[in-house]
């Protein structure tokens, strides 16, 4: 596939360099494969043909915008269709960053009480992760919070006619006694009228690598849900999914939202830190929703799926 699609000139380079081949990460949409080459290693990434919700032209152009702002790996070569990619590998060398993944809701992230890893001060990387993403040019395609559940919903009830799984049935029960509360977490957040951002939308740990040595920075990788949206929504996904003490998850929170209210010309920056955990349970909820999704278009990996729904489901605070 990949001597088909690729520049002869690319391959054949690529031929001559590389010593070896591994793959390191197999995605729900996509695999990574980690090239060892002489002149530098790289990523190819083969995007999987079920994963056609995803708009890969967007991706390319939103990762290409990240580039250039130095949050995102290289991205050396795009086939003409989309679904291979290949791009610098990025070596962690002094901490990989998913080791600060958790899962946690609100109630959990306000009884956190010591930091759990010290190789590095989180918040200041972030906190500069987040300036530079606020200033990125706004993606062309917008998706509000409301607009992103209304979609979710009208899937999964689309599909629910259809399924025989009463696991899944049951799943979209819980879903639909919830809609009294989401409306009013919507409400909150676009009472919160923050202008709309560049938002990565899934800014966890596995998202986020440290490149550098004395400099340090962040890098975002996989832009597939990258849109024009509500910024507190990559903010709520980062310390939902981050290991953070409670002061650090404060000092963040004063940090970022200080950024976004300058940003859109806004002085009520209460309100925003008190839409926060509307935005946090929102990015769970939407994670479930996606999960019963999943378990409905795959029915083989149907058991799986409603174990991650039935995780971010009790993660949200109802």
């Amino acid at each position: 596939m990949i001597e088909q699609t690729m520049p002869v000139p690319l391959f054949q380079q690529l031929a001559a360099q590389c010593t070896a081949v591994m793959v390191f990460n197999t995605g729900m949409s996509n695999i990574n494969i980690k090239l060892c080459c002489n002149d530098g290693d790289k990523v190819l990434r083969v995007n999987q043909a079920h994963s056609t919700w995803c708009d890969r032209k967007l991706e390319v152009a939103c990762w290409q915008v990240a580039m250039a702002a130095n949050i995102a790996p290289a991205l050396i070569w795009v086939s003409d269709n989309n679904q291979i990619y290949l791009s610098e590998f990025i070596d962690q060398q002094n901490m990989d960053w998913s080791i600060l993944f958790t899962m946690r809701g609100q109630a959990s992230i306000r009884q956190a009480t010591k930091t759990q890893i010290t190789a590095v001060d989180a918040v200041p990387l972030l906190s500069e992760l987040f300036r530079t993403l606020s200033g990125l040019p706004i993606p062309n395609k917008s998706m509000t919070v409301s607009t992103q559940w209304q979609q979710y919903a009208h899937q999964l009830d689309s599909l629910s006619a259809s399924q025989t799984n009463l696991q899944w049935q049951h799943a979209w029960q819980q879903l639909l006694r919830l809609n009294g509360l989401v409306r009013q977490w919507l409400s909150q957040l676009e009472a919160c009228v923050l202008l709309p951002a560049f938002c990565h939308r899934d800014l966890t740990p596995h998202n986020l690598l440290l490149s550098g040595h004395q400099s340090q920075r962040l890098l975002c990788i996989d832009y597939e849900y990258a849109v024009a949206s509500h910024p507190l929504f990559d903010l709520a996904s980062v310390i939902a999914t981050h290991e953070l003490s409670s002061r650090q998850v404060n000092q963040l929170v004063d940090s970022v939202i200080l950024q976004y209210c300058q940003t859109s010309n806004l002085t009520d920056v209460a309100a925003a830190k008190a839409a926060l955990p509307a935005a946090i349970n929102c990015f769970w909820l939407f994670s479930a929703m996606w999960a019963l999704l999943m378990a409905a278009k795959e029915p083989q990996k149907s058991t799986q799926y409603i174990h991650y729904f039935t995780k971010y489901f009790t993660l949200m605070t109802c």
